[in-house]
């Protein structure tokens, strides 16, 4: 694995109001087989970890069996989620409209834009962009 810094922009919008928020955190990335691996720990606590293959992403986020989310994400397709906050879950569903990734000499971008819905209601859209370097 190497040691990488992660710079994260996040824009999300519910309703009619949109909050943008960045973050850097130091992390690991681990490439195999055309796998990648990414892992990190949110304002220093909450670990992180991505993977990304060929037209798929997912994330796991949390802290315990207790506090997670897993969400995936396939370009063009709906796919389960799950939000699990102090053992209560909730089941959500992502579709995804971007998923792109580049690799430069000295950088890497992960690019994902979705909506994110609980049944038939639009929880919001999301805008997500990683750099790693």
């Amino acid at each position: 694995m190497a040691a990488i810094t992660i710079n994260l922009t996040s824009k999300i919008t519910q309703d009619d109001e949109t909050e943008t928020f960045t973050k850097v955190a130091p992390g690991q990335l681990e490439e195999n087989n055309g796998v990648i691996r990414v892992s990190y720990k949110e304002d220093d606590t909450i670990p992180v970890k991505m993977l990304l293959k060929e037209n798929e992403l997912i994330i796991r986020r949390g802290v315990d069996s207790s506090n997670y989310s897993l969400m995936k994400f396939v370009p063009g397709e709906k796919a389960n989620c799950r939000y699990v906050v102090e053992g209560r879950q909730m089941d959500m569903t992502s579709v995804t409209n971007l998923l792109e990734y580049e690799e430069q000499v000295s950088s890497h971008q992960l690019r994902l834009e979705y909506d994110l819905f609980n049944g038939l209601y639009l929880i919001g859209n999301y805008a997500v962009t990683l750099i790693f370097t």
